[in-house]
């Protein structure tokens, strides 16, 4: 099976990403960030916004979910997009595709940009990090912590993929598509 140019770059921008994160993890055995840790998934600032490769790519991910998980998902997909047309979305937002039992995503391998570089890049405007990364970079009094650049990467994505597409946007033209 040949992958589409785009989807090429964006597997060659995840291995960018990992090797960033796999640098700072190998200095650090401490860090905070890995599976298991939910922390960010449960405090999304707001749904989701990718690029439309990554919706491709979470949206395959989606579909070979076996049959219950799949419906646990699309049901928080659902309450989410309830909540979007209402205007009645509180922060923080918890990530439709985390299994809440498990406090893992139920599409690791396919999970957005944000969520692979979460914790371990950095913008020059805002943190890129919870209080518990900025908690544990205090009490190891590590300072010399090469962050990647967040800036870059969501440059990056664009040029492969074009703009962020919000949630509710992708999940209406899915839904019309269908129709």
């Amino acid at each position: 099976m040949q992958i589409s140019n785009s989807r090429q770059q964006l597997q060659n921008l995840d291995a960018r990403i990992d090797s960033r994160v796999e640098a700072i993890r190998a200095e650090r055995s401490w860090w905070p960030c890995r599976r298991g840790c939910d922390q960010c998934c449960r405090q999304l600032a707001r749904p989701l916004e990718l690029s439309a490769e990554e919706w491709a790519r979470v949206d395959e991910a989606i579909a070979t979910l076996p049959k219950p998980a799949r419906a646990e998902v699309e049901q928080n997909v659902a309450a989410l997009l309830a909540q979007i047309a209402a205007g009645t979305v509180a922060a923080p937002v918890v990530c439709p595709f985390l299994d809440l039992q498990e406090g893992a995503c139920r599409i690791y391998d396919s999970r957005p940009i944000a969520c692979r570089t979460y914790g371990f890049f950095v913008a020059r405007d805002h943190d890129q990090y919870c209080q518990m990364v900025e908690a544990e970079v205090a009490s190891q009094g590590d300072r010399t912590i090469v962050w990647g650049n967040a800036i870059a990467i969501q440059h990056a994505i664009e040029q492969i993929s074009g703009n962020p597409i919000p949630f509710e946007v992708h999940y209406q033209a899915e839904a019309n598509a269908a129709s």
